[in-house]
């Protein structure tokens, strides 16, 4: 009989070189690592790198509460670079980006509507011109925050841009608003990039009309011009500190023991029938090759009408036994039959593949069936049951010649 498949590499690698198997080597201590793996990678990338950025903008306004939040915890969690993204690559579309804004109009929430109107105002269809605030309010979420920001920003058109980014009041040493900030176009450039220090063309405290600053250096002034009306508290936290201050109030062994739960609940088991009889059946794995095989340079690999044994290139060298480690009775029908599969001439060693495992006790379960055997028993999957033909449990894999043996075992023995 030909079989249209192929030998896995006879299976000397269950769980690495092969993804026929999976294995449920994922125990305690590799979830340990990852986390810390993460936790690590997390308070790197806010150390290191220029904070979440958050472009506001009329298609922001059409969102829902939930995918603000989405946002978020994507921003928080996964894209430390979305600055760059939103600000440089995503406007390229929109006729300007972050880079082309020469004009940084610092404000907040605590400038009260009136207050950010103004700023708004003078910013509305300017395209150097961006409005940055530095977080969202305490007790409110981001989508809360946005609306907020959004509900004043709408009643101009076009929509002046906005955006959050702490990193700028960081590095311009904002600590009050308003404050506007004028960079030249190489400045400007640098103002997304993780830099310490952006060298400032103009600057002036107090004031929320940005038309005041381009005039000033128009006139050919330039510096630090002080300030030239009321000051007020940041309304907002830091949202890279605010971040920092989250990623230490996670729950890691929290965190673990979900994802160890979610591990089991979403496994899916093939689950096989317990053998009635005491069966030896034969398989060939040999290959009809239906069209020719060729090499980029054109040579032939194989010519269409060859026949390929997979066992003629690489011997297959140990003994698979696929079993269902919750029966009692097919764990001590295996347990009879190991002893002789050690002795059989050709199998160096024996892989244990499980049809299921206990969802509720979990990694306990897992942990009682490898200690059965002393070794890893792997998760029998739909492309192996297929590939060999598996009817029954347990059945035990080996190969005689040019064929594997597939044995099915029974208590009766016949």
């Amino acid at each position: 009989m030909l079989i249209a498949g192929v030998i896995l590499s006879s299976l000397p690698v269950l769980a690495q070189a092969s993804h026929e198997i999976q294995p449920l080597e994922v125990g305690p201590f590799v979830l340990n690592e990852q986390d810390k793996a993460l936790a690590d990678r997390v308070n790197e990338l806010l150390e290191s790198s220029p904070a979440p950025e958050i472009k506001i903008n009329s298609a922001m306004m059409e969102q829902s509460q939930a995918e603000a939040m989405q946002l978020y915890n994507e921003v928080m969690a996964k894209n430390p670079h979305l600055s760059n993204m939103t600000g440089k690559e995503s406007n390229k579309n929109e006729g300007g980006g972050y880079t082309e804004h020469k004009i940084l109009v610092f404000a907040s929430l605590s400038l009260g509507e009136e207050g950010l109107k103004t700023v708004f105002e003078s910013a509305s269809g300017q395209k150097d011109v961006v409005v940055v605030f530095r977080g969202i309010p305490e007790g409110m979420n981001l989508g809360e925050g946005i609306m907020e920001v959004q509900n004043i920003a709408k009643h101009f058109s076009p929509i002046p841009n906005v955006i959050i980014n702490p990193t700028l009041f960081q590095k311009h040493n904002v600590t009050t608003v308003p404050v506007i900030v004028a960079l030249d176009a190489e400045q400007a450039a640098l103002a997304s990039m993780p830099t310490d220090k952006i060298d400032e063309l103009a600057r002036v405290s107090g004031l929320s009309d940005s038309n005041w600053i381009k005039r000033e250096i128009q006139e050919g002034e330039k510096g630090d011009f002080g300030v030239k009306g009321p000051m007020v508290e940041i309304l907002e936290p830091d949202m890279t500190e605010e971040a920092k201050r989250r990623v230490a109030n996670i729950d890691w062994e929290e965190k673990k023991r979900l994802a160890q739960a979610r591990f089991w609940t979403k496994q899916t088991f093939n689950t096989l029938p317990r053998a009635p009889r005491e069966r030896i059946r034969q398989l060939d794995p040999s290959i009809y090759i239906s069209e020719d095989i060729t090499a980029p340079d054109g040579t032939i690999i194989a010519a269409k009408g060859d026949v390929i044994n997979p066992l003629d290139i690489r011997p297959f060298t140990q003994a698979v036994v696929v079993y269902d480690p919750l029966d009692k009775k097919q764990v001590e029908l295996v347990k009879a039959e190991v002893p002789a599969l050690l002795q059989q001439p050709g199998v160096n060693r024996i892989t244990y593949i499980g049809t299921q495992f206990d969802k509720e006790d979990g990694w306990k379960s897992y942990k009682d069936v490898t200690d059965v055997f002393n070794q890893p028993v792997y998760l029998l999957t739909p492309d192996i049951r297929s590939r060999f033909e598996l009817e029954y449990t347990p059945s035990i894999i080996t190969a005689a010649g040019r064929k594997f043996v597939i044995k099915e075992l029974s208590e009766t023995g016949q």
